[in-house]
């Protein structure tokens, strides 16, 4: 009887398809690790989601449920069953989600500071010192000047503005001082008056999340203290009493050693290397300037500068052979006892010691945790499997503290690391095949050739893999990536890693023994940091040494992860393996068009919309018009801050919004709170036309900043009132006050000579009048039906000297928007205007309270959202 055509190959394939799912369930029965630890991660990531919200009861009771369910399983003799291994998933599933709503509900405990201070006031805290004061230092008028940062476990507090007595707290709070304070310890009991108030952070956006980033480490107090003294010792009665003060001796003992090293170095060694030095060896980068880390975050080698698992393996590798090959020496122990697990057992000491003074931060962590659980297999003649390993990794760190998922620090080295164990494994034997035998029979290689197999194409190798595993994560946090950075790494890892880094070691005890020594060793590993310097400085230089690129979306990471494991599944198997390497090409290739789309095509809208981003005392408004036009009006933050507000707020936002370029850019008027991250701005979106007012009466680097937009072939353009700058057929962005005026602004105030801007789509109309006040809203009333708006920026941010009744007749709002931020809380806006406002109806949204506020128009119905994207004002 003839057989169907096709059947032949339909049989084939059902019994491969058929072992491809039995081998796939025996991988996953070795590696339940693994699938535990990504469960455990999916639990905290619905946890933090606001949709997903159970009572911590309910979490703990189906957790249980759960884990008594799978043990029930595995007690009946199912012991090869999968399927009771699978009902451990929900069990860390649940477990995930509830160990993160503990952490988010423990600055709401009973007896936590945080629920006492809501708001930024005079306290003064009884508490011990609990890390190290990190100094750095600043330049203030021309001046260095020197500010210590530290953190404090609070046990009691004294509140001023109640004039209460002292109250038990507890809570960690973040302080600031001004001063080396080299006196302090950690440990010691201290008393401190300060100013302390929440964690705050830039609610816009794509901007740096400090309040996650700190919460991280249990802190959700931040303040500025004005003095310290320092509590007496008390005497310890009696054994209790000794074994209590032996403990808080050995707790704070590695936060004394940490600080005794960056002492040391800091008073020692030059500056920069000094700097460098604290980093390599006690995880600390306040000692290296921001010109230095910029030049190591263009070459794609600021990694090197925090401490991970390159610089635990290489303790671990250099202790270890030292420590094998002492042991060697004596037959006696080569006989009795088996060599490598004394060598462990003897690196263990070190490495948690060295973990310790390096602040224990994720990567140490991990890479602890890594080390323990490999020596441990290694004693116990185990079977070592590294994706368990790193699984197990992920739970501890995400255990005891589950926030820590969500930092650029996990996201880096645990992607990092997956790269690794993915992928090298395949590839080294790829490129390191026995070499083919030369006709004459030798094998013999030139000392270049061994030196390239040898070391520098698996490093390079390394690079490259670790770079591709964590290129999504660097574009989300920092919107760059190094396209010199594999070789960077080549030339200035040796130089950092395997130079300075051994020798700074071997410095650390020799601190405290011969503390000369210890100066020669570091002044020797000092020429490998020196060098590196040097390579990363000349690196920065080079044109193109790095690209700054939108933020991706999640769907963007999700579907890279799906490729990156779609290539290693090629890696493993022979059949299909053309079809998934075809099927990978296919998805770069539109995952990079996706993402580069905005690039090339300017995007139209159906509507429009205003964004009033949340700078602080500052101000800052972005435009997206219907015909795809993109302009910024005014980049300036707090006059005071050290930090570049373009750089840090306004930017991210335009990456997060998936811009690449501005067309047009506004500074309304010459001063820093509305310009100092323009800068920023200019060089990374270059607009094509940069607006300005004209005035001579300058302040800070403006002129530095229009001859910044010069040299870019940026054109710089005085507008003259009545002047359109956008228009589309429903949509035009106008000039109704100030520019090209001459000599008005000679009696003119800085603030009155400001560019006053209006924007109208449709029915709907926002009107910008940067920082003018009463005298020149008299004069602007005469503008009539020019000056009427729906929504209103507050003139000069609220403030007294603006804002009048008649203005405020003429332009008609019905929404006011106040871009102000916490320092200028009394006076911005004042609490005159806040009044008037309310008396007549007027809702009221401030920036530094509801964040960035967008909104938006189709002409027609204007809607305005905050920055947690709930909807505070409608007009239809």
């Amino acid at each position: 009887m003839a057989r169907p055509v096709g059947s032949g190959a339909a049989s084939t394939q059902s019994p491969y398809l058929q072992s491809i799912f039995l081998n796939g369930l025996r991988w996953a029965d070795r590696h339940i690790f693994f699938f535990a630890g990504l469960s455990f991660l999916l639990g905290i990531l619905s946890a933090h989601s606001s949709s997903f919200h159970l009572p911590n009861s309910l979490l703990l009771g189906l957790a249980l449920l759960f884990a008594l369910i799978s043990f029930a399983c595995w007690m009946k003799g199912q012991r090869e069953d999968w399927f009771s291994l699978l009902l451990l998933l929900p069990f860390f599933f649940l477990l995930g989600a509830l160990v993160l709503q503990h952490q988010l509900e423990r600055s709401l405990a009973k007896g936590h500071l945080a629920r006492l201070l809501k708001e930024q006031q005079q306290v003064t805290l009884r508490g011990t010192l609990d890390s190290m004061p990190e100094v750095r230092a600043e330049q203030q008028e021309g001046e260095e000047v020197y500010i210590s940062r530290f953190e404090i476990e609070v046990e009691e507090v004294q509140l001023h503005e109640s004039e209460t007595s002292w109250q038990s707290v507890h809570g960690r709070v973040r302080l600031s001082m001004q001063g080396k304070n080299d006196a302090l310890q950690p440990g010691m009991a201290l008393i401190i008056a300060a100013r302390v108030g929440p964690v705050t952070a830039f609610q816009t956006p794509g901007a740096f999340d400090y309040q996650q980033f700190l919460a991280a480490k249990d802190i959700f107090l931040t303040g500025w203290a004005q003095s310290v003294h320092v509590l007496p010792e008390q005497e310890s009665k009696g054994l209790a009493g000794a074994a209590i003060s032996m403990f808080h001796v050995l707790t704070f003992l590695p936060e004394q050693v940490r600080q005794q090293v960056s002492h040391f170095l800091r008073e020692n060694l030059p500056g920069p290397i000094a700097g460098i030095y604290q980093a390599l060896l006690v995880g600390s980068r306040t000692g290296v300037s921001k010109e230095i880390q910029e030049q190591f975050k263009a070459t794609g080698t600021m990694h090197l500068l925090a401490i991970s698992g390159l610089h635990m393996s290489l303790l671990a590798l250099m202790v270890g052979t030292i420590l094998g090959w002492l042991l060697k020496r004596s037959e006696r122990v080569l006989l009795h006892t088996h060599v490598p697990t004394l060598a462990a057992l003897g690196t263990l000491p070190i490495l948690l010691g060295y973990s310790f003074i390096a602040g224990m931060n994720t990567p140490v962590l991990r890479a602890l945790i890594m080390t323990l659980v490999l020596f441990a297999a290694l004693i116990l003649r185990r079977k070592r499997s590294l994706l368990n390993i790193l699984a197990a990794a992920v739970l501890v760190v995400l255990l005891r503290n589950p926030l820590t998922l969500f930092t650029a620090s996990f996201q880096l080295s645990f992607s990092a690391v997956a790269a690794l164990l993915l992928f090298l494994p395949r590839i080294l034997p790829a490129f390191f095949e026995e070499p083919v035998k030369r006709k004459t029979g030798t094998e013999q290689r030139s000392w270049l050739a061994r030196l390239w197999q040898g070391f520098l194409l698996p490093a390079l190798l390394v690079s490259l893999v670790a770079s591709l595993g964590t290129l999504p994560f660097a574009l989300f946090h920092f919107h760059r990536f190094s396209l010199i950075g594999p070789i960077m790494n080549l030339m200035v890892e040796p130089l950092l890693c395997f130079w300075a880094l051994p020798w700074g070691l071997a410095a650390i005890p020799c601190l405290f023994i011969d503390p000369e020594m210890a100066i020669v060793l570091l002044k020797i590993g000092g020429l490998g940091i020196e060098a590196g310097h040097y390579c990363t400085a000349l690196g920065a230089d080079l044109p193109w040494a790095s690209l700054w690129t939108i933020t991706p979306t999640a769907g963007e990471i999700l579907v890279y992860g799906v490729l990156i494991l779609l290539w290693c599944l090629s890696l493993r198997v022979t059949v299909y393996r053309r079809t998934l390497r075809s099927a990978v090409f296919f998805g770069v290739g539109a995952l990079v068009l996706h993402f580069t789309w905005g690039f090339f095509v300017s995007e139209n809208y159906e509507g429009s919309k205003v964004t009033y981003l949340d700078v602080g005392q500052g101000s800052s408004n972005l435009l997206q018009l219907p015909n795809g036009a993109r302009v910024l009006i005014d980049g300036g933050g707090n006059r005071m801050s050290k930090i570049n507000i373009g750089e840090r707020v306004i930017a991210p936002y335009l990456w997060q919004q998936r811009i690449w370029r501005l067309d047009q850019a506004v500074i309304t008027h010459p001063h820093r709170d509305h310009f100092n991250g323009m800068d920023f701005i200019l060089a990374h979106f270059r607009p094509r036309q940069l607006f300005i007012n004209g005035d001579s009466r300058i302040e800070g680097n403006y002129q530095e900043i229009i001859d910044q937009a010069k040299r870019l072939g940026i054109a710089v353009v005085v507008p003259r009132s009545g002047e359109k700058l956008q228009e589309d057929h429903n949509a035009v962005l106008r000039v109704v006050g100030g520019g090209g005026q001459g000599k008005r602004q000679s009696w003119e105030s800085v603030n009155d000579a400001s560019l006053v801007l209006r924007y109208q789509h449709g029915q709907r109309s926002f009107l910008f009048p940067a920082d003018i006040g009463k005298q020149k809203e008299r004069e602007l009333i005469r503008q009539g039906p020019l000056l009427v708006a729906d929504v209103l920026l507050a003139p000069h941010h609220g403030s007294s000297t603006s804002s009048s009744a008649t203005f405020l007749d003429a332009v008609d709002p019905s929404l006011i928007v106040v871009s102000a931020g916490k320092y200028g809380k009394k006076h911005y806006p004042s609490p005159g205007n806040l009044t008037a406002w309310t008396e007549r109806g007027l809702p009221v949204l401030i920036t530094r309270a509801e964040g960035a506020i967008s909104c938006e128009t189709d002409g027609e119905e204007l809607s305005c959202l905050d920055f947690r994207g709930e909807q505070q004002f409608l007009l239809p």
